[in-house]
């Protein structure tokens, strides 16, 4: 999963491409990410997380347009939170497994 966040980041990064779009194609890669680490949380327990993800990926979904306009050094505060949290969910599910019994 770490190749995503460096993915993210070098679409934030991208000098030669036109903002607007590296942005959008920045909050979309994030919200594929955040759909696919809710999925990956099925258990019983895991449910109140899930729901998190979901309603966190559903506002950022509605508000990459406003992202994608947002100024630098906002757009670069988004992202940066957004890899701390990709980053937290890694290692809250790399902690679980190390307690699950299979």
């Amino acid at each position: 999963m770490s190749d995503v966040i460096d993915e993210l980041l070098r679409l934030s990064e991208d000098p030669n491409a036109d903002p607007r779009s590296r942005r959008r194609q920045t909050m979309e890669r994030l919200v594929q990410t955040l759909l696919a680490m809710a999925d990956a949380e099925i258990g019983p327990d895991e449910a109140q997380h899930r729901h998190s993800i979901m309603h966190l990926t559903t506002i950022i979904r509605d508000m990459t347009g406003r992202i994608a306009e947002a100024d630098d050094t906002t757009f670069a505060a988004i992202v940066r939170e957004a890899v701390m949290l990709i980053r937290s969910l890694q290692r809250r599910r790399a902690d679980s497994a190390r307690f699950t019994v299979h």
